[in-house]
């Protein structure tokens, strides 16, 4: 099934961070975006979960050394790296880890900007809570930054968002046409958003966290994937770098719209 939900669940935390630079002390990372995701794909045999990460950091190139590589460390030790030739290539099998890896990097007027996922694995653990160390390696040396990935001023893990689907329509029944969907939100939410695709043509939208509606609104007759996400996020800076992490859960399943 498509995931386009997750792509704008794009995220990250602050809580601490431990900067060590090269001997020039050189200060290059100047953004770190970094989340979670838990995708629940209902299917015909049931409830299936699966968990990404994505992450995405800003360095600078006129900070007189080039970052060369980048590589994200989990809390469980896995570890992941981008270079400069990789320009966003999917469908790459991890040969390690035997998931998904996308790897990008991209230059956006005086910095970088890498990219990095990792989708569909079976074990949150994998990625897991905790502290997340990014580093940014040059030529001659290397510059670290290490994130707690969790709620701030606390030992707790952020948590993931209940998402518990469609209350409304039953999709697993054919669905007439216009048609509003309604689900329960969880109180926590910071974001919703809905991605739904069929017979040649996507609907779309990101809605306040209290929304518990999406419609009325046609659809074509035919099969459709349908989509709701719910995430949280927190913000913060620490030594002048901009973080944010957020954890998301996505429902997805198919539904068929009837003639």
């Amino acid at each position: 099934m498509l995931k386009h939900i997750k792509l704008w669940i794009s995220v990250l935390l602050f809580l601490f961070a431990a900067c060590s630079g090269t001997k020039n002390e050189v200060s290059v990372i100047t953004r770190i975006d970094l989340g979670t995701t838990n995708t629940k794909l209902d299917q015909e045999e049931g409830i299936v979960d699966e968990y990404d990460i994505r992450v995405s950091v800003r360095t600078k190139e006129d900070a007189g050394v080039m970052v060369k590589s980048l590589t994200v460390t989990t809390p469980s030790g896995a570890s992941f790296e981008a270079s400069r030739t990789d320009r966003a290539a999917i469908d790459q099998i991890d040969p390690e880890y035997g998931i998904e890896i996308i790897r990008g990097f991209e230059l956006d007027g005086n910095e970088g900007v890498w990219t990095l996922a990792a989708i569909a694995n079976l074990e949150y653990e994998l990625f897991g809570d905790g502290f997340y160390t990014i580093t940014a390696n040059y030529d001659e040396g290397s510059e670290s930054i290490q994130l707690w990935y969790g709620e701030p001023g606390s030992d707790s893990p952020l948590p993931f968002p209940q998402n518990n689907g469609f209350t409304e329509p039953d999709v697993k029944l054919p669905i007439t046409s216009p048609a509003t969907f309604t689900w329960d939100t969880d109180p926590i939410a910071q974001n919703i958003s809905v991605y739904f695709a069929g017979a040649g043509e996507t609907k779309s939208d990101d809605l306040p966290a209290t929304t518990t509606s999406y419609g009325p609104y046609d659809y074509a007759p035919g099969l459709w994937e349908l989509e709701l996400a719910i995430s949280v996020e927190r913000k913060g800076k620490i030594n002048a770098v901009d973080f944010t992490i957020s954890k998301g859960t996505v429902y997805s399943t198919e539904g068929v719209v009837k003639e």
